[in-house]
C-alpha cells in the first residue's frame, strides 16, 4: 500500500503542476467547460482543480513520512475523491461520449479509472 500511496502522490502532484502550468491541459480545458456550463468566462476552476490536485498529492506524500492526521487525511482524500469522479463524469461522458472514436475515448478514460480506484483504496485503508 506504501507503493501505491507513493504512486499516487507523486501522480497528483504532477497533475497539479501541469495543470497549473500548463493552461492547455485537461484540467484547464475541463474548467473552461464547467464555466461555459454556468455561462461564466472566467479560468478560475482550472486553478482550482491544479491547486486541489497538488495539495493532495504533496497531502498523501506527507502522510507517508510524518504523522498527518488520519481523519484530516481521510477527509481531504474524499473530498478528492468526489472532485474526480465530477471530474471524470464531466471530461469523459458528458462532454464527447465515445469521441473522437470509442477505443481512443476508452484509452484516455481508462488511467482516470485506475486513479480513482487507487484513491479509493488509499482512502479506505486511512479511514
Amino acid at each position: 500500500m506504501l507503493f501505491l500511496q507513493l504512486s499516487l502522490a507523486l501522480m497528483f502532484i504532477s497533475f497539479g503542476l501541469v495543470g497549473i502550468i500548463n493552461y492547455n491541459s485537461d484540467l484547464a480545458n475541463f474548467g473552461r467547460s464547467v464555466n461555459k456550463l454556468f455561462g461564466q468566462s472566467n479560468d478560475i476552476i482550472p486553478i482550482l482543480f491544479a491547486v486541489l490536485e497538488l495539495v493532495a498529492g504533496v497531502l498523501l506524500l506527507a502522510s507517508i513520512f510524518s504523522g498527518v492526521s488520519g481523519r484530516f487525511l481521510s477527509i481531504a482524500l474524499l473530498i478528492i475523491f468526489v472532485f474526480w469522479i465530477v471530474f471524470i463524469v464531466m471530461n469523459y461522458f458528458m462532454a464527447g461520449f465515445g469521441e473522437p472514436d470509442f477505443l481512443k475515448w476508452l484509452e484516455k478514460l481508462s488511467p482516470q479509472l485506475v486513479a480513482l480506484s487507487a484513491l479509493w483504496m488509499v482512502t479506505r485503508k486511512r479511514a
